[in-house]
């Protein structure tokens, strides 16, 4: 028996949504009804490229046919957008940082929850079938109980003549709001929930009250009780491209993790790769986790069966967001 499929709509036409569109144009489950892009030349280009409707206005929302949507604008605009469709009983797939307040993360979720809706964040990386192996090795506990934990995350995605635009300038912008947020995310996803944010340092580098590196010291109460040291930059010239690489100690063995390759050390050894995993999907494009993340939003919803892990974990990552951001040094 098929699937029944769902209506989507994306609101943003930015450079998010291009990693998003092919997987939601070649999804079973999906039929596509369009994006809300204000700016003209994106719309014109969206067309072009895609060949797919789109609309000027969340005003087109009132006479569109949907029952999902992908958020995918810069995330100040987030709860107001998010919470007019959850309202209306729309699922919800919201890309990273879901609020820039934790309140108004907490009541999305209740929102979604009273409504029965499905309502998603965009942390991709726990849906990385490298950090899924990490997790099952974790939970196994084969290699001994974790003790220590060190995740950082580094690339080149502004330097001093960069343009201007809501990543790099006021409210929600700069690295603690992009890579942050992801590394904080996966540090949850592996140990649970924290105790404690402590944060060590934070570096403005081009514009004041823009953090361009950061380093915090998480305190994990949940799965596993630990510290997880993370460090993130967003401005290191000598990064080609954006990576995550993980090094967790337990009494007897280092595992370690560049994202593409696993490493474990001490009493015994093992490597493997990614190729080494079952990294099967109907669609590839930038990775098997971005098909990972688009197959669980859309089959909570055919399914009727709704999660709300993901998404909760999210309104956790907005308050140690908060703490990190408001911590004096």
């Amino acid at each position: 028996m098929k699937k029944k499929t769902s209506k989507c709509i994306v609101i943003g036409g930015g450079r998010i949504a291009l990693s998003h569109l092919p997987h939601l144009i070649c999804h079973p489950n999906v039929e596509l009804v369009g994006v809300i892009e204000p700016n003209f030349m994106l719309r014109f280009m969206l067309r072009k490229i895609f060949r797919i409707n789109t609309f000027s206005s969340l005003k087109s929302l009132e006479r569109l046919n949907f029952d999902s949507a992908f958020v995918l604008t810069p995330p100040k605009l987030h709860y107001f957008i998010a919470k007019q469709l959850l309202n209306s009983g729309k699922h919800v797939f919201i890309e990273k940082p879901m609020t820039l307040n934790p309140s108004e993360s907490a009541e999305l979720l209740e929102i979604s929850k009273k409504n029965n809706t499905q309502f998603s964040c965009g942390y991709v990386y726990r849906y990385h079938p490298i950090f899924k192996e990490i997790k099952r090795i974790l939970g196994e506990n084969k290699y001994g109980y974790p003790l220590s934990c060190k995740i950082s995350m580094r690339g080149n995605v502004v330097a001093s003549d960069s343009p201007k635009s809501w990543r790099n300038v006021g409210k929600g912008s700069g690295c603690l709001y992009d890579y942050g947020c992801h590394v904080i995310d996966l540090s949850i996803f592996l140990f649970g929930k924290t105790e404690s944010v402590l944060c060590l340092s934070k570096e403005e580098l081009y514009q004041q009250g823009v953090i361009d590196r950061f380093s915090a010291e998480l305190n994990h109460t949940g799965l596993f009780k630990l510290s997880s040291n993370i460090t993130c930059d967003w401005s290191d010239e000598n990064v080609r491209k954006a990576g995550i690489e993980i090094e967790i100690k337990t009494k007897s063995h280092n595992i370690y993790s560049d994202g593409q390759k696993i490493t474990i050390s001490g009493e015994s050894f093992n490597s493997y790769s990614i190729r080494d995993l079952d990294t099967d999907v109907s669609f590839y494009l930038r990775g098997e986790e971005f098909q990972n993340q688009t197959d669980d939003f859309f089959e909570s919803i055919v399914d009727c069966n709704l999660n709300y892990l993901n998404v909760e974990d999210a309104v956790f990552v907005d308050e140690v967001i908060l703490q990190i951001y408001e911590q004096v040094i």
